[in-house]
């Protein structure tokens, strides 16, 4: 209620000054006179400050764009409803997917999918189509992480515990990823956690690549993702890839309980940390977790 009794005396002030300068006289000075009150800015910047408590994060509307220059620890990055793009790539920006998009928590069951749905998935996980989509905008990452080349990115590379084996990830990530470490392992040892915990072959962390049959980088290249296998996959299927070759016309419809997956509490304990588990997307990878915080936040709003 308060901010919305600001709100009418900032605009009925903006209303008066057209009256006594003149429309062309009180267009200079909206801007130069009536600076933008702190809580005006994009409304899903909130998220990105709340998910990234140790970033500063600065906006500034810029009406000659049309949008909000947000400076990201000093670099300067437009809204662009969350791709958070330098200037020069403003024009181009349908090339680049925004940086909060929905994450659902829980996998959807295949048998729910509309005929809709499944040509939707059918036509964006074509190689055509994911050679030639939008790819994730880097800036945002590079802004935070300073991960714009492979050796600049290397630089920041750790080597933390992770159950049973180690993980190379982004040093930023090191405190989550060591919460889920200590968490987990104090987890009881009931037969679900013995065999996940004792059939761990690999835990894989930073790798300097791009996804599969698209242009944008893998978020293993930047140290924020990490992949966790077990021995044989318990004879499931545990990446959408390799199933739709094996399977290239019904992938999409395998069953939940045929896939593998964490055991849901390892699920939950990474949520906790702010990583992403994907074994909720359509493209389904489920040895696969990232972090961003900010996705979790954004998928409560």
């Amino acid at each position: 209620m308060k901010k919305s009794r600001i709100a009418l005396c900032f605009f009925s002030l903006f209303f008066s000054i057209n009256f006594l300068c003149g429309s062309e006289n009180a267009q200079a000075l909206k801007f130069a006179v009536l600076p933008f009150p702190k809580w005006w800015e994009p409304a899903n910047l909130s998220i990105f400050r709340k998910a990234y408590p140790d970033v500063k994060f600065e906006s500034k509307w810029m009406p000659e764009k049309n949008d909000w220059l947000i400076t990201v620890n000093e670099t300067p990055l437009y809204w662009a409803e969350s791709r958070f793009l330098p200037e020069k790539y403003l024009e181009k920006k349908k090339d680049y997917r925004p940086v909060l998009y929905p994450y659902l928590k829980k996998a959807r069951d295949p048998k729910t999918f509309t005929e809709k749905e499944i040509e939707k998935i059918k036509e964006y996980t074509s190689r055509e189509s994911r050679s030639s989509s939008a790819i994730d905008s880097p800036f945002f990452f590079d802004a935070i992480f300073d991960c714009s080349t492979r050796a600049k990115t290397e630089s920041h590379i750790v080597t933390v515990p992770l159950f049973t084996k180690t993980v190379n990830v982004h040093e930023k990530i090191a405190e989550p990823l060591s919460r889920v470490h200590k968490k987990v392992m104090e987890l009881p040892r009931d037969e679900e956690m013995y065999r996940f915990l004792s059939t761990l072959t690999r835990t894989d962390g930073f790798s300097w690549r791009t996804v599969r049959d698209t242009q944008s980088r893998s978020f293993h290249s930047i140290g924020l993702a990490i992949d966790i296998l077990p021995k044989g996959y318990y004879q499931r299927i545990i990446y959408w890839g390799w199933q739709k070759q094996l399977r290239p016309d019904d992938w999409f419809m395998t069953p939940l309980e045929k896939r593998w997956s964490p055991p849901q509490r390892v699920i939950d304990i990474f949520m906790e940390e702010g990583f992403i588990w994907g074994g909720t997307w359509a493209v389904w990878d489920n040895m696969h977790f990232e972090y961003h915080p900010e996705l979790l936040l954004y998928s409560k709003t």
